[in-house]
């Protein structure tokens, strides 16, 4: 039985490349290196120790190792560690196992403060129950992180499953006793080679029975979808339901007026499919809020706050103007929830 899942950091839970690269190229300059490396060339700086890289990548003399792996470290914690985003869908996963009694780790080559520092500024630190790393002079190979992090979370090989993207992270999980599930949609392994090809997809694999965990909730008393989406799905025990804009379902119009008069229409849209999913607005976990003015935030805000007025824990939130909504909207809301 499976009772702990750990995950590589680097091209598993976030798309580190930009900083990667950056502070790779920032490096390599600094020692003087002037050839220009395309982003295919810079792949292979992802996955193996630092010490590792430079010399695969750069092909560097031992004597400049330590030097290069200082000046990458500083410049990576200046300003590298600040450009990265999370894959789509690795909050809401997370979020699925934890509540399902998984216990959750992260096992990378990255430094552990360093790595903790990246988890914090992403929001997801509190996900996990043990953060393993490298040491400071690289000398932990992969599977040694992985088993340090089964002696932090007191679980046995058997009983884990390691997620990355890369031959080095399957051969350490080999190594370390573990099953192991490769991220396709990360650096290493490609899509159509037998991996997930989503962080939804390491989700279906930890459930065999995965498809008929998901659920579409649909009803007439919310705007039908009318392209290739639901109105709402439900998964793991969590409703994902797509924005709703002001329309009216009883007509199919956008409802007129000011940006108040429409986020009102929004929220009984959004009543709806949750009732429809069994549940209600007060187990909403996160809502994004999308406005096609910032103009309109104090007042859209008073709606929010009345709508959630019933909420024991208000729902974190983003809200963020966009270029244009659908049929030209002033308001898009989009909530995910608990059953």
């Amino acid at each position: 039985m499976v009772k702990a899942v750990l995950f590589d950091f680097d091209g598993t839970l976030a798309d580190s490349s930009l900083g990667i690269f950056h502070t790779a190229r920032y490096t390599a300059g600094k020692l003087g290196i002037t050839k220009k490396y395309s982003d295919e060339e810079m792949r292979r700086f992802i996955g193996p120790p630092l010490r590792q890289c430079f010399s695969i990548v750069f092909d560097l003399d031992e004597s400049l190792l330590d030097p290069a792996v200082s000046i990458y470290r500083e410049e990576y914690r200046r300003q590298g560690m600040h450009m990265m985003s999370l894959y789509p869908g690795v909050e809401e996963i997370l979020r699925m196992l934890k509540e399902e009694g998984f216990k959750l780790a992260v096992a990378t080559f990255k430094g552990e403060v360093l790595v903790r520092h990246c988890l914090e500024n992403l929001g997801i630190l509190s996900f996990f129950d043990a953060v393993c790393g490298s040491n400071e002079v690289e000398t932990r190979t992969k599977s040694d992180i992985i088993r340090l992090a089964l002696d932090r979370m007191e679980v046995k090989g058997e009983e884990a499953v390691m997620v990355g993207d890369t031959l080095t992270d399957m051969v350490g999980a080999e190594e370390a006793g573990t099953a192991f599930i490769g991220a396709g949609y990360g650096f290493g392994f490609r899509k159509g080679e037998g991996y997930a090809d989503s962080p939804y997809g390491i989700y279906q694999q930890l459930h065999p029975e995965g498809v008929s965990m998901i659920e579409k909730i649909e009803t007439k008393s919310a705007p039908a979808a009318i392209g290739p989406y639901s109105q709402a799905v439900k998964a793991g025990g969590m409703v994902f339901a797509s924005g709703q804009i002001p329309v009216d379902p009883s007509t199919g119009n956008v409802v007129e007026g000011t940006a108040t008069d429409q986020a009102k229409q929004v929220f009984r849209n959004i009543n709806e499919v949750l009732k429809a999913a069994g549940t209600d607005i007060t187990k909403v976990v996160k809502a994004t809020v999308f406005l096609k003015s910032m103009d309109d935030f104090a007042s859209v805000n008073e709606v929010y706050a009345e709508a959630f007025k019933a909420s024991p824990i208000l729902p974190a939130r983003s809200a963020v103007q966009v270029g244009k909504l659908p049929k030209d909207v002033q308001v898009e809301i989009e909530v995910i929830a608990l059953v």
